[in-house]
């Protein structure tokens, strides 16, 4: 009956090897200009350290803004009362070639001033507005647990993430308007997370089963 206790305590021993839950992750900034526009950032793949770190699951997510500076006339003879300026585009972010990864966010953001009918004169007056820097933040995520798709994210060198944007500015509330857009383009960061166990080294596992065995030996 000893022996077969000591046997049971060893095996329970390897089978309750302790598992951490644990995080790495890399942010990288990005800009450039529209419309269209891309770049293509590169993060760094898994560690897995020699085989005493088991990756369970892949992020990549974003943070963006999309906008520009603008400025607006009324070119009709007639009054714009309900004068607005819309900005409609959207960002994808891909990460792996192929893409393992990716996700989709659009924007959408209207800013309004009543104009007065044309006066004429280019650049000012209550037929003109400068609207400032109009723009839309824009976020999003995609994760992936299956262990199919970890071969583009681990081992030695980079992953490629291509983030790409466009967008555009439209008038409406008039028939006749000139739009003057500038510095218009796309700017954020972008995040993988890997979320990984510890796997302990087999002669750690070893020797706890052996401190196991011990201690029961002392008791009895």
């Amino acid at each position: 009956m000893r022996f077969r206790s000591i046997h049971a305590l060893i095996g329970a021993a390897f089978i309750a090897a302790p598992a951490f839950a644990d995080i790495t992750s890399e942010t990288q900034n990005f800009a450039f200009p529209l419309s269209p526009g891309d770049t293509t950032l590169q993060f760094a793949r898994f560690d897995d350290m020699g085989g005493t770190r088991e990756l369970c699951k892949v992020t990549i997510s974003f943070e963006g803004l999309i906008g520009a500076q603008i400025t607006a006339e009324n070119e009709s003879t007639l009054p714009a009362p309900n004068f607005a300026i819309n900005l409609t585009g959207f960002l994808t972010i891909e990460a792996g070639n192929p893409a393992i990864l990716s996700d989709f966010a659009a924007i959408n953001q209207v800013a309004s001033q009543a104009l007065a009918p044309s006066d004429g004169v280019d650049g000012s007056g209550p037929d003109f507005h400068d609207f400032g820097f109009i723009s839309d933040s824009i976020d999003g995520m995609d994760m992936t647990t299956d262990p199919a798709d970890f071969a583009q994210f681990l081992g030695a060198g980079t992953v490629p993430v291509e983030i790409f944007a466009t967008a555009g500015f439209s008038a409406s509330g008039t028939t006749d308007s000139r739009l003057v857009v500038s510095d218009l383009g796309a700017s954020g960061r972008a995040t993988i997370t890997y979320e990984y166990k510890v796997v302990p080294a087999p002669a750690s596992v070893a020797l706890m089963g052996l401190g196991g065995l011990v201690a029961t030996r002392r008791r009895r």
